[in-house]
């Protein structure tokens, strides 16, 4: 079951997928995660439940995603 994130994290998620978008088309989503979770501390969360997060709103942006190297189309994430 995914676990809700903190206001401040979604927050975060929001702010730095939507800067990220501009730079570019395709988002590092473990990547973005991880530089999330280091900036909060890791406030006991899962690399998961943040990835997620960073997954879903990065296919709303309409940004291809990239999971550990993998380049994956716009808003399809496919199983590890």
């Amino acid at each position: 079951m995914t676990r809700n994130l903190p206001d401040e994290i979604q927050r975060d998620v929001e702010t730095m997928v939507r800067a990220k978008a501009g730079e570019s088309r395709v988002l590092d989503v473990d990547a973005t995660a991880r530089e999330i979770l280091g900036r909060h501390g890791g406030l006991g969360l899962e690399i998961g439940t943040v990835a997620a997060s960073v997954a879903r709103l990065a296919s709303q942006y309409g940004c291809a995603v990239q999971l550990g190297g993998r380049h994956h189309g716009s808003g399809r994430i496919a199983a590890r």
